[in-house]
């Protein structure tokens, strides 16, 4: 009975880590099982680099990759993708974080200045969790210790307008006592305090819990499914704060409306992933008896290679129209234009690179070689994950008749 119940809650599991599949199968895979006669299984993932079919345009490499897999193949993909003139990479991010365009409107200015504020207060309310007091200036977020956070300050201190947005602690209250508190304000579209309209000044402030008042964040499903499976989440292990690596994806807000644009129901995945719903609380307690058990984690992270590797032949994404729509192909388009600002902004790059999830490939493949006039050049593989047979606690037999079941069930229902 521990076949299904792996199986059942590995497709969520899968699905909430958004290693999804595409309906539009490449050529070649862009990831693969292999296996030594000595039950060494290992999961590759693909480097798959394409070349102009003329003139001196840099080469695209698309690097498959995936948000749990172990530390080896982390450090091998943060060296690689350093050796490349720029890196375009995955991860839906939060709003306000983008560029703000100078040619925009003042109410356009206004409403991705709010987003920035918005986003500052996430970071001030971190920085005080972490370290149990309010920043007195921009500077102490700036001296963070994880680079993560000081490289989107530094990016995003500005408002609108190309204003420096003003940090203040101020004196406030809270359950009726005086409490310390943080205040962010941009003065707006005439850059004077006060005003109406466009020229108001947009203004955030955050107070501190009382201390032990304050439930703590659920925990991600991908963290808990990586330390379940003794491998290592994406964001631990590399750095992706280089100016020259670019976080061309959706931002939150907008995958949210999108989403909810199509159904409630559709925006579940993003509570899956948060470990928010009903269905993430299931997963994470079958995940924590997996982690105590070296068998058990080691039999499920053999499961999750499989189907990881299985479902590239199949069309299980184009299961979930909606899904697929935003979370695929509107991802999808949103690099590929990245992509087409850096091939057209920086002619004389010698490499760019694409560092997505194995399920978009094929779709941006498809473009690579059909609109933007490149050809294939060469495959390069790198192993991600690799588990040993014995270490299941199965027999060769249990193990083929599990690996068998989930091969079936897949190719039965998509």
């Amino acid at each position: 009975m521990i076949f299904p119940k792996a199986y059942s809650i590995l497709t969520l599991a899968i699905f909430a880590c958004g290693l999804f599949v595409s309906s539009i199968q490449a050529a070649d895979p862009y990831a693969r099982i292999t296996q030594t006669p000595r039950g060494l299984v290992t999961l590759e993932m693909c480097e798959r680099t394409f070349k102009p079919v003329s003139g001196d345009a840099p080469r695209i490499h698309l690097v498959s990759a995936i948000h749990i897999a172990d530390r080896s193949f982390y450090q091998t993909m943060q060296e690689v993708l350093e050796s490349y003139d720029r890196v375009l990479f995955e991860g839906v991010k939060p709003a306000g974080l983008d560029p703000i365009d100078p040619m925009l409107d003042d109410q356009a200015k206004a409403n991705a200045t709010a987003d920035r504020l918005d986003l500052l207060i996430d970071i001030v309310a971190r920085y005080h969790d972490h370290t149990g007091k309010l920043p007195e200036s921009f500077d102490d977020l700036l001296a963070s210790d994880d680079p993560r956070i000081a490289a989107i300050v530094e990016s995003i201190a500005v408002d609108g307008w190309g204003e420096p947005i003003k940090l203040d602690q101020i004196t406030t209250t809270l359950d009726d006592a005086p409490a310390r508190a943080i205040r962010l304000v941009s003065t707006g579209a005439d850059f004077i305090p006060g005003g109406e309209a466009l020229n108001a000044d947009i203004i955030r402030s955050w107070t501190p819990e009382p201390a032990g008042s304050k439930e703590p964040a659920p925990e991600g499903i991908q963290s808990q499914l990586a330390r379940a499976l003794r491998v290592s989440f994406q964001l631990d292990e590399m750095d992706m704060t280089d100016p020259d690596w670019i976080n061309a994806d959706i931002d939150i807000n907008q995958l949210q409306a999108q989403l909810d644009e199509m159904g409630e129901d559709n925006a579940m995945i993003l509570k899956l992933i948060e470990g928010e719903s009903f269905q993430a609380k299931l997963i994470g307690f079958v995940l924590k008896f997996v982690e105590r058990s070296p068998t058990m984690s080691a039999m499920m992270k053999l499961v999750m290679m499989d189907m990881l590797a299985l479902v590239e032949s199949t069309e299980m994404l184009s299961q979930f129209e909606a899904i697929e729509k935003v979370i695929l192909h509107g991802r999808n388009d949103i690099v590929i234009e990245y992509l087409k600002e850096e091939l057209a902004d920086n002619p004389d790059a010698k490499d760019i690179a694409i560092f997505y999830g194995a399920a978009h490939m094929p779709g941006i493949e498809e473009v690579i070689l059909n609109e933007l006039g490149y050809a294939f050049e060469s495959n390069t593989w790198t192993p991600a994950m690799r588990v040993n047979t014995k270490d299941t606690g199965l027999s060769d037999g249990q193990i083929k008749m599990m690996r068998r079941m989930i091969k079936n069930s897949l190719e039965e229902q998509f």
